[in-house]
């Protein structure tokens, strides 16, 4: 991959230069988070899971904006699960909004898509954020589709009903294989723009099975779906075979999904 040099945007308002370079430092990949949670608290993250992940894939590119000191914008470049798409995010600290830091890094994060190959790039806005979702549109941001976050908050919960033919395992490092065939039948499925390939086994394996359990739903010995509990603040994912769909099943502890989905074509 070509190195990001980095790079002087100009004085700010306060009489300071701007500085955009790629994040390297721990200082640098705290702030960053700090940024990114500022901006995106539903969808929260650390440290330690952004430097695992560069470290797992390390075309991922992580910018931030420094101006006196102080980092006040972020912004990521990596590939999407969707073929040809590349995946953007670009955050701006509110008060550091309107002086032209998300276009630079728009500008940044754009080139870095172009070489992983990607025919079009894609990013989430929350619906609320109107200053954003015209940003957006002004560079050529279509929207494609939209996401939902469903939450159910726990409490004395009844114990779920038996399901017919099917039976509840908890599930252990042998089943893994049977797991990920699960999720590559299941994966194309999902409501999306366009039909999304499972990602490769490590990749899911890192994301799905890194929480404390997992468990599986059987018919006889045949694995036919499996749900993850995940140590996040929002997620646990849930898979299950085409043909044993349509049938009840267990209470999930949540529901979620991500914030608004939009994209537009890297030639524009």
């Amino acid at each position: 991959m070509t190195r990001l040099p980095a790079k002087t945007l100009g004085a700010a308002a306060g009489g300071g230069l701007m500085e955009i370079r790629r994040a390297e430092s721990d200082g640098d990949f705290t702030a960053y988070v700090e940024v990114w949670n500022a901006i995106t608290p539903s969808e929260p993250i650390t440290v330690a899971e952004t430097k695992r992940r560069l470290a797992r894939q390390p075309w991922r590119l992580y910018l931030v904006v420094e101006e006196d000191g102080r980092i006040v914008g972020s912004g990521f470049a990596g590939r999407s699960d969707s073929a040809e798409r590349a995946f953007l995010a670009v955050r701006v600290l509110i008060e550091w909004r309107r002086r032209g830091i998300g276009t630079a890094l728009f500008e940044a994060c754009r080139p870095h898509a172009v070489e992983l190959g990607a025919a079009t790039i894609s990013g989430r806005i929350a619906e609320h954020d109107a200053d954003s979702l015209r940003w957006a549109a002004t560079r050529g941001f279509v929207e494609v589709g939209r996401d939902v976050e469903l939450v159910r908050e726990l409490g004395d919960e009844a114990p779920a009903a038996p399901l017919d033919g099917i039976e509840i395992k908890d599930l252990t490092a042998a089943d893994h294989d049977a797991i990920y065939a699960v999720a590559v039948e299941c994966w194309p499925d999902m409501a999306t723009p366009e039909p999304m390939p499972a990602p490769p086994y490590d990749d899911w394996a890192q994301e799905e099975l890194r929480g404390p359990v997992v468990f599986g739903a059987f018919d006889g010995e045949h694995l036919v779906g499996y749900a993850a509990l995940v140590h996040t603040s929002r997620e646990a994912g849930c898979a299950r075979a085409r043909v044993h769909r349509g049938r009840p099943q267990p209470p999930r502890p949540r529901d979620c999904d991500r914030t608004e989905a939009d994209a537009a074509h890297l030639g524009r």
